[in-house]
């Protein structure tokens, strides 16, 4: 469940953000909040419906602009509606310009995992990631890492590869090393550009983020399992033989949905468009909403694949990637992906030693529960109809096929 209690609005005025002109869908809302009415319904509607680890992901624009007192709330409402045994997990995604001891202690108390928003050293975070008067914001969240690690708080970065980053992989692998973050996940931009069917011009490309990906891999594989670059642990675990973790690259979407300030409740955050939404939790249950075909529409779209997708031999790998990918350059959902080619070079680079990783892994666990790392890149995926790897005694389709989890911090 990923939320935006304070809809669009941030502090900084970051020009690649893709969601800040997404207040225009809220046009009487210049200063959007979430009331406690709505938090209430959000929270109890959920835990409701949720199995035993109910996740929310809390993000936005900034979602610290609620104040701290609006996640006391939360964690209180979480615990009135919680069952026995329900274990609830908190990610929370910010710029953490705004953190300080008082969040740190909080996140420490309720063990909420946090995601920070960094894109590297000053230089390159700063040409991007702006307050709205123009000035740099890196020692700020620096500062803000600081007081999350003075508390002992679990955090991740969010680090968006730029086209001033992009050429500069070893910059910001040993960046991240040098200061101990260990948990990192890149984000490749791209946006829709002004001209219809064209990516925006700070927009990169597919085959310098193929460079980056091998390079930076190369770094990863080298020092593993030093650093958690979160793409490829995810990839490392399906040559180990486990499902896909990632919605990108998951067989369907539908593994998450989001609901704005109002409790307006979306297919994905890439898609919070009127066309896509699915209804109003304060007007309807949730669990209704969530059942709705339009929902299983979206959903099911990522399985519309080219020709050229079909029968590409790392289909196993990445299932034609985001749907908002596929639309960068083409209206048809269908369309390869437009990092296509970054993808295949990159799995071409890494089969081997992916393989050489997971045999490592395979053997510190139970053979039965895990399949050959071989079949990933050669042979594929196991048959719809074949065993599932994973050891269960299901057939492969009724059990781990396009099956993962989501409730990441970052995104």
């Amino acid at each position: 469940m990923l939320v935006k209690p304070a809809g669009a609005d941030c502090n900084l005025a970051c020009d690649y953000c893709f969601y800040r002109p997404k207040k225009v869908l809220y046009p009487d809302a210049p200063c959007p909040r979430m009331t406690t009415s709505t938090l209430e319904k959000l929270v109890a509607h959920y835990m409701g419906m949720a199995g035993p680890n109910p996740i929310f992901a809390w993000q936005g624009g900034e979602p610290a602009l609620m104040g701290l007192d609006f996640f006391r709330q939360v964690v209180e409402l979480q615990q009135r509606f919680g069952r026995p045994g329900q274990v609830v997990g908190n990610g929370f995604q910010t710029n953490a310009t705004l953190l300080d001891d008082g969040w740190a202690r909080f996140f420490a108390d309720y063990s909420f995992l946090v995601g920070v928003s960094l894109d590297g050293p000053q230089g390159l975070h700063d040409a991007h990631r702006r307050t709205p008067d123009g000035q740099g914001t890196w020692a700020a969240v620096m500062a803000g890492i600081e007081a999350l690690r003075r508390h002992g708080v679990e955090f991740n970065v969010l680090c968006m590869v730029t086209q001033e980053s992009v050429r500069q992989p070893e910059k910001l692998f040993r960046f991240f090393r040098h200061n101990e973050i260990h948990y990192v996940q890149f984000i490749p931009l791209v946006e829709p550009g002004p001209e219809p069917l064209s990516p925006a011009p700070f927009s990169i490309g597919a085959q310098e983020y193929a460079e980056f990906l091998c390079h930076m891999f190369d770094q990863w594989a080298a020092e593993w399992p030093a650093m958690h670059i979160r793409e490829f642990d995810e990839f490392l675990t399906v040559y180990a033989g486990r499902p896909q973790i990632s919605c990108t690259f998951q067989e369907t979407c539908g593994s998450y949905c989001v609901v704005e300030h109002t409790g307006d409740v979306y297919t994905c955050d890439f898609m919070v468009e009127p066309q896509w939404k699915l209804g109003n939790l304060v007007e309807q249950p949730l669990g209704e909403i969530l059942t709705s075909p339009l929902f299983e529409e979206f959903a099911g779209r990522k399985t519309v694949l080219s020709d050229k997708c079909k029968a590409c031999e790392w289909l196993a790998l990445c299932h034609g990637g985001c749907q908002k990918h596929r639309l960068i350059r083409s209206r048809s959902v269908a369309a390869p992906s437009y990092f296509c080619e970054a993808y295949r070079r990159f799995f071409r680079h890494s089969r081997r030693r992916f393989r050489k990783l997971s045999d490592r892994i395979v053997q510190q666990q139970s053979p039965s529960r895990v399949s050959s790392p071989k079949q990933v890149g050669s042979q594929g995926a196991p048959s719809r109809n074949a065993p599932c790897p994973c050891g269960s005694g299901t057939k492969y389709k009724h059990c781990c096929l396009g099956r993962g989890s989501s409730g990441q911090a970052a995104q």
